[in-house]
């Protein structure tokens, strides 16, 4: 029973642990998704803004910008898929603590019912020993 305890605490801490590796990923994907948004923004105004003599420079600056906007691309996609493995990770070490949490609950009852049982056959020797005494005759009754 103990061990089942320790294995459950062991579970829920582990869960926190994915968990917050899992908010840090998700804080990373925003990041990267608002780069990439401010960026782009960045880009448009450039384009919309720029006077006449930065324009001959704009071309290298949009390819630039589009390198950059890859780069962020990829970070994503890396980040989404380290993402979705520790979700994987976090769903299986949950499930690992609700059989866990079952088997824990299982044994409890377990160890009750067997609880039950000694008191009730301690019970029942005493009342056979009492019966014993009664009859003969050591007990007045």
């Amino acid at each position: 029973m103990a061990a089942l305890q320790l294995i459950k605490r062991i579970k829920q801490h582990e869960m926190k642990t994915i968990g917050a590796s899992l908010a840090n990923l998700r804080i990373a994907e925003k990041e990267l998704e608002d780069q990439s948004v401010q960026l782009r923004d960045e880009a448009l105004h450039e384009t919309t803004q720029s006077t006449e003599d930065a324009r001959i420079f704009l071309p290298a600056y949009l390819k630039s910008v589009e390198t950059r906007q890859r780069g962020l691309a990829e970070e994503r996609a890396a980040t989404t898929k380290k993402t979705a493995l520790i979700e994987e990770t976090l769903f299986k070490s949950f499930r690992e603590s609700k059989i866990t949490e079952q088997v824990l609950k299982r044994v409890a009852k377990e160890v009750a019912m067997e609880e039950a049982r000694a008191v009730t056959a301690e019970m029942d020797d005493a009342g056979r020993a009492l019966f014993l005494l009664k009859r003969n005759g050591q007990i007045v009754g």
